[in-house]
């Protein structure tokens, strides 16, 4: 089915054009089979179940599209960051120029949330938990929703976020909305069709084959993704070796071929390590521009080590990364300049990766909340699909892609091939049975969902756990003993009041604990803290530390080693940091300064995690908190985001508690700053949230004394472009001045304003300019023609120049210079009418750009030095 068919389906031709450049002419089958036998465009609900790379996203991003066409609001439920990202940047660079409002949110990307509370968007990217706590504050908001798309369903089976996820998607299905899931690697799609009254597209082709096998004396044996078909292929071999050295020769041999490789391993250290090691092995061009987008962002561990193994063509790619540094990584290979990538799971779910060959280790690190440690075991049958099938991705040219086990032994060859090669899939395993129900009854409480114990009983019975295990496993009396136990709690901890009908209500506390997602035990430790210290004076440590003691504040994926347990002196600096202050109060920072007994593991490491905040807050560098505690740029953001999320949920408490409002006000102004570790003065400039200004930024011009509307609106243009490109000078100058309302004084000396740029080249993204501040996607002849005319500006740039500059010794017809000219008016116009005739012909001598020098601003690479 070509794509130009589905203008049948009332797809704008314009839409469908961007379609064709973006995606192909023609459907993918399993696109097809949506659209035409399964009523993609239709009213029910779908389910699909089909391998990665087969499409699945795309058939998503169509329902999104004609959904919001017709004016219906679309969320695209994502379960990571990560992915909440990409989505929302590739959906944003289509359809904004089109007129749709594309939103994203997520718990360090808030700048949106009161867009997804007023339902001021087209489509908003949510992840699942931030919709969960959308509900609770605007009930009512999912009547407005005509389309929820649910990505990565196989996240039900998630331990801590599962029973979250299930309630939500059970309150979709009561409120009858439509819902389209989307999964790889679900092994009881029938049955969750079922249950989420969904039609079934089950598929199990994908467009390019992928050969998945074990490697094992050089002979790679596999068995085929769609035909079932067994084979071998020979690849390196080496006697008596280890997995690695078996795996560095095999990298090596694909780079000399020119196959990019990726490769999964189970921890943060062996990604950079390994990827070290390999750059030592392969001879491989630089990533130069990539190594240029690094230079550009702040120095950490993680960049530097990046471009030294860059000077190879090798990268790393893990959580201990920021996320600028993951995005500029993640660039890198999707353009081919990056050949070999070792990651940790990081990249396993969702990401779009031109990887032809994969590596994967069978281990991976799980943590036990009952040993508080992690622990090591085999990887899922589904882990090895998701990460496999990153390789042989569709539009990458490949003729099939390799999803390779390495063995050492005939033992690993026939275990790893039993396991991963002929195993089955695991079954979806709901955790909603298995949790504490005290918290998600509040929620549904909250939310006006449930008033009484019969309604609980009966939402309850119709979640995925009610019809897999409770159904099977309890009576109905116990069923409904656990549920009054769980009320029972609720409403011991003060956040569910029930009346002497049974008619259940969230408390004011109950329902600022439910709109932030917190558990009830969390809320009960901050609530203590707020009693202790609304009336006092409390140092910023305090409260970031009581919030990092708290269950929802312990984070297991902090590195603390047992050297730095019993030697590093975290509790010591603590007290000395902290003795001048006169603390009585029953509070954790009290708790520790007067206790002689070294506290347990996992308080130290709250402990750690207070410290290198408050250096944080206090404008140290990332690479000075890197070395002065140990730890890596991701987790210190992380750390940022998850204890600012905390702290934002106090003054939460606190407001619901009745507290004086500038106590509140004090808490949510500190959570602001922990999460840009920035000062109160430069928060303005941080909650623009524009990706050019980082926190590095922020503080270059805090210290320039640039923070402020007014500074930045009397500050000429070139004057910021030594902190960011041109292009966000300008926005940052037109925010600078709506905020101080001001007019600059050389505008009013002479009386007009100078003219300001129309026209944006960011020579780092080629193949789109910004045109009166909207994006313009242009083909490769259309943006070299733009490149050269921006560079001469109100002149006549004669045929030959241009001839030479766009076609080089290319042979091609001199009308062809007309029609790109055509080409280009037309692109132009489309997005600003009023500029159609921004470009004109000079007969028998060339093209002029019909503006001034100061109406252009053309920005080239920049190599900066942030060490």
């Amino acid at each position: 089915m070509k794509i130009n068919e589905l203008v049948r389906y009332d797809i704008p031709p314009e839409i469908l054009a961007l379609w064709r450049e973006s995606e192909s002419d023609i459907l993918l089958p399993l696109q097809e089979l949506a659209v035409k036998r399964h009523d993609l465009f239709g009213d029910g609900n779908l389910l699909i179940q089909a391998p990665t790379s087969s499409g699945k996203t795309f058939i998503g991003e169509m329902a999104a599209l004609r959904a919001a066409l017709h004016r219906k609001k679309v969320v695209y439920l994502v379960p990571l960051k990560a992915l909440a990202e990409e989505k929302y940047h590739a959906f944003r660079e289509k359809y904004a120029p089109y007129g749709l409002r594309v939103i994203v949110s997520t718990r360090d990307r808030r700048e949106f949330d009161r867009d997804l509370e007023n339902g001021t968007f087209s489509i908003a990217v949510v992840v699942y938990e931030k919709l969960s706590q959308l509900l609770v504050r605007r009930p009512e908001r999912i009547e407005e929703m005509g389309l929820i798309i649910a990505d990565e369903l196989e996240i039900l089976s998630d331990t801590d976020r599962g029973p979250v996820i299930e309630l939500l998607l059970t309150r979709i299905l009561a409120a009858r909305r439509r819902l389209i899931g989307l999964s790889a690697v679900l092994g009881e799609a029938k049955r969750l069709a079922e249950w989420l009254k969904a039609d079934l597209l089950f598929f199990e082709r994908r467009p390019v084959e992928l050969r998945c096998g074990v490697l094992y004396d050089g002979v790679f044996t596999y068995r085929t993704y769609n035909d079932f078909e067994e084979g071998e292929e020979r690849l390196v071999g080496l006697d008596g070796a280890s997995a690695w050295e078996i795996l560095t020769e095999n990298v090596c041999a694909f780079v000399e071929r020119g196959e990019p490789c990726l490769i999964f391993v189970k921890a943060k250290h062996e990604s950079r390590r390994g990827a070290e090691l390999l750059a030592g092995r392969i001879n491989h061009p630089p990533a130069e521009q990539t190594i240029e987008a690094l230079k550009t962002l702040e120095a950490t561990r993680s960049r530097d080590s990046l471009l030294e193994t860059l000077a190879n063509g090798v990268a790393f790619h893990n959580a201990n990364l920021s996320r600028e540094e993951r995005r500029v990584v993640e660039e890198g290979f999707r353009t081919g300049e990056i050949k070999v990538l070792v990651s940790t799971s990081t990249l396993a779910t969702g990401m779009n990766l031109p990887a032809r060959n994969v590596f994967i280790s069978t281990d991976k690190w799980r943590y036990d909340k009952r040993f508080g440690m992690p622990w090591k075991t085999p990887i899922l049958h589904g882990d090895y699909e998701n990460m496999g099938g990153r390789a042989g991705r569709y539009s990458s040219g490949q003729a099939f892609g390799r999803a390779i086990l390495i063995a050492t032994s005939p033992f690993d060859r026939e275990t790893l091939w039993r396991n991963y090669i002929e195993g089955e899939r695991e079954q979806v395993a709901p955790q909603l049975a298995a949790a504490k129900l005290e918290d998600h009854i509040l929620q549904l409480v909250a939310s006006h969902c449930c008033h009484t114990e019969d309604a609980l009983y009966a939402f309850l019975e119709n979640t995925l756990s009610g019809r897999w295990i409770w159904a099977e496993t309890l009576t109905l009396d116990e069923c409904a003993f656990h549920i009054r136990a769980a009320v029972t709690r609720a409403v011991d901890a003060g956040v569910v009041s029930q009346a002497s009908d049974g008619r259940l209500e969230a408390t004011p506390l109950g329902l600022a604990v439910a709109s932030k997602g917190i558990t009830i035990a969390t809320a009960s430790a901050l609530e203590h803290w707020i009693g202790q210290s609304e009336t006092r004076f409390w140092p910023e440590i305090d409260l970031i530390l009581a919030a990092a003691f708290t269950a929802d504040g312990r984070m297991v994926q902090m590195s603390l080693t047992s050297g730095e347990y019993d030697h590093a002196g975290y509790v010591d600096l603590l007290k000395r940091l902290t003795e001048k202050e006169d603390i009585t109060a029953d509070v954790p920072l009290n708790r520790i300064r007067n206790c002689n007994l070294m506290p347990f593991f996992d308080e130290v490491r709250a402990i750690k995690v207070a410290l290198f905040l408050m250096q944080w807050l206090d404008q140290a560098s990332l690479k000075n908190l890197e070395e002065t505690f140990s730890t890596m740029t991701g987790q210190i953001v992380a750390a940022a985001e998850q204890i600012s999320w905390l702290l934002d949920a106090t003054a939460g408490i606190a407001n619901a508690l009745g507290a004086a409002p500038e106590f509140a006000s004090r808490i949510t102004t500190l959570s602001e700053r922990v999460q840009h570790g920035v000062p109160e003065e430069a928060l303005p400039l941080a909650r623009l949230q524009t990706p050019e200004l980082s926190r590095n930024t922020i503080l270059a011009l805090r210290a320039a004394e640039l923070h402020t509307p007014k500074a930045l609106a009397d500050t000429p243009a070139r004057n910021l472009t030594k902190y960011m490109p041109a292009a966000d000078a300008r926005t940052l100058k037109q925010w600078a001045r709506r905020q101080s309302n001001e007019v600059r004084p050389e505008q009013a000396s002479a009386g007009a304003p100078p003219p300001a740029a129309v026209l944006v080249l960011d020579e780092r993204y080629p193949g789109q300019v910004f045109l009166d501040d909207l994006p313009v996607r242009l083909q490769e002849k259309q943006y070299q023609l733009i490149r050269l005319l921006a560079g001469r500006p109100g002149e006549c740039v004669p045929y030959d120049a241009i001839y030479d500059a766009v076609w080089g010794e290319v042979i091609v017809e001199p009308n062809q210079m007309h029609f790109q000219k055509r080409k280009l008016v037309a692109a132009l116009a489309e997005a600003a009418p009023h500029r159609n005739k921004l470009i004109r012909t000079v007969p028998k001598h060339g093209f002029v750009l019909d503006l001034s020098p100061e109406e252009v601003v053309l920005e080239t690479p920049r190599a900066t030095n942030a060490a």
